[in-house]
């Protein structure tokens, strides 16, 4: 007999509304009944479970027989801390939060990391070019990554994907809101995918860069360097970091980026399909192995 599980969160139309649906389809396919309420709700009904994706609800907390929370430490209040104790499960996405909650009081955490949707399309043809998704966020390291084609107009043809108006380079595409088709096309069509986070609670626009097999640039701190080894992609050294509520964002410099861009498009085509497939093959064996704990963590 399936659970009764809720989802508690905020539909921001970007990271929490792609937690909610991934949750959701891997629940769901386990036969269990799973249904999302706003986080401002002041009531629900029962259910065996309920999952606080970054946003806590005390009222509907009390509708559940189990409560696990899955923070995003980048925008936990401080004054929401003192609730870590009182979740049955805290669920860590990264090292760094795992020990962060563990230090706080959490009774019970464990380090599952997360799910990634899979963007790949095997019929896009591959091509030496850079993709950088900044979408709304002000945390993907944008500035940074201008920057860098500014100094460096020599790199590969950029695209950025981004909601709202940019100052980029005039040899750099733009692009402002693609259809999901679109944005498939570009994600399987750019063979490097440039993602120098400042801060992340998971990292879908890197980890889906690896579903695609393409080689990501990434920035050398939790949890972008939990996605990236040198045999599939490029970590950036940190040059400035500040705190910001619970976690610290995380600076690189335009430099630096280039560097990497420029050793990654250096690769044989040999070497550029060795990269992308051991990518791929990382993503699938973290989903496969996120699927199993999460499924006994709420079974069991």
């Amino acid at each position: 007999m399936g659970l009764r599980i809720a989802l508690i969160s905020r539909n921001n139309g970007v990271g929490l509304s792609l937690d909610a649906d991934l949750l959701e389809e891997l629940f769901a396919s386990a036969g269990h009944e799973v249904v999302f309420y706003d986080w401002k709700s002041e009531t629900m009904p029962h259910a065996d479970i309920a999952f606080h994706l970054e946003l806590i609800s005390r009222n509907l907390a009390q509708q559940a027989d189990r409560n696990i929370a899955l923070p995003n430490l980048e925008w936990y209040p401080s004054e929401w801390m003192k609730f870590l104790p009182a979740f049955d499960q805290v669920w860590a996405k990264s090292a760094y939060a795992y020990r962060f909650c563990r230090q706080r009081g959490a009774r019970s955490v464990h380090l599952t990391g997360f799910l990634g949707r899979d963007r790949w399309n095997p019929d896009v043809k591959r091509e030496v070019k850079c993709l950088h998704l900044r979408g709304r966020s002000h945390m993907k390291g944008t500035e940074q990554v201008l920057e860098a084609w500014r100094s460096h107009p020599d790199l590969p043809p950029l695209t950025v994907v981004s909601k709202d108006p940019i100052q980029a380079p005039s040899h750099v595409s733009v692009i402002h809101d693609p259809s999901d088709r679109e944005l498939d096309t570009l994600m399987n069509g750019a063979q490097i995918h440039v993602c120098p986070s400042v801060a992340e609670g998971w990292g879908h626009y890197i980890t889906e860069g690896m579903s695609v097999g393409a080689t990501v640039v990434t920035t050398d701190a939790s949890p972008m360097n939990e996605h990236i080894r040198p045999e599939w992609g490029y970590l950036v050294g940190v040059t400035k970091t500040r705190p910001h509520h619970q976690a610290v964002q995380t600076y690189t410099s335009p430099g630096l980026i280039a560097e990497a861009v420029q050793r990654a498009s250096a690769l044989t085509p040999e070497k550029r399909t060795q990269v992308g497939r051991a990518a791929r093959a990382h993503f699938l064996e973290r989903n496969a192995s996120f699927r199993e704990v999460a499924l006994r963590l709420v079974e069991q």
